[in-house]
């Protein structure tokens, strides 16, 4: 029993790490090679788990060959076009100004119903507001409504917004994250004047704090079920 347990957890790390080489990438956003591949490494770990009397290395290095195999791919579909549509294909139109390209959508073997429910997802309900419904390598469709049905942005009004940014994390459930400190060019002693400002005399006390682009402090001590918020700068002192 025991060593079945071990062959299933260095099975199971084995598998992480040959994901974790393979990329960040959702399922949904796999390319048909990728996908393949996904699918033998999950075969290779099972197997050995299984079969006790099986060599780890039987699932190892197959998983091994398969990540290589990945790793040379990847490099030929970014060195090479043609490569890459051999591998992956090409995006594909599926509605252009309104009109349902049949042809294009038999080729693909999207129905009608998949292509509306598409366009749900996108926030369209009706196919005649499509500037473009595109089909891409990773079998997602991307939906562009015409012009007079997007929605209104600043550039449209000739307004300039304000600037904007991710957040930055300065302290995780007590911890401070120096490297976004650095980031920011923000010093700790300017960190510890903040949290002082704000009730705090220690990083172990705040749950979360963070800063935006704004120049807006945001902190939540732990046991609280409110957020402080206080002006840290000005917006335009915000270094990234």
């Amino acid at each position: 029993m025991l060593t079945l347990f071990v062959r299933s957890v260095i099975l199971f790390v084995a598998a992480v790490v040959a994901m974790r080489l393979m990329g960040k990438r959702e399922v949904g956003q796999l390319q048909p090679y990728e996908l393949v591949v996904v699918i033998m490494i999950a075969e290779l770990a099972a197997t050995p788990i299984g079969d006790v009397g099986s060599p780890l290395l039987y699932g190892i290095l197959p998983m091994a060959a398969l990540v290589i195999c990945h790793g040379l791919i990847s490099f030929f579909c970014m060195v090479s076009d043609k490569f890459r549509t051999l591998m992956c294909g090409q995006p594909t139109v599926l509605i252009r100004d309104g009109v349902i390209c049949e042809k294009q959508m038999r080729e693909m073997s999207v129905t009608l119903s998949d292509l509306m429910e598409d366009l749900r997802i996108g926030g369209v309900m009706d196919p005649s507001e499509v500037g473009m419904a595109v089909l891409e390598t990773c079998g997602q469709v991307t939906v562009f409504p015409k012009a007079e049905h997007r929605p209104l942005t600043p550039g449209d009004m000739a307004m300039q917004p304000d600037r904007e940014g991710l957040p930055l994390t300065l302290i995780m459930d007590g911890r401070v994250q120096y490297q976004n400190l650095q980031r920011g060019k923000l010093t700790e002693s300017w960190l510890k004047a903040q949290m002082k400002a704000l009730g705090y005399t220690d990083a172990s006390q705040v749950f979360f704090m963070c800063v935006n682009t704004k120049g807006l402090l945001m902190a939540q001590g732990k046991g609280k079920t409110d957020m402080q918020t206080a002006q840290a700068f000005a917006p335009e002192e915000a270094r990234w």
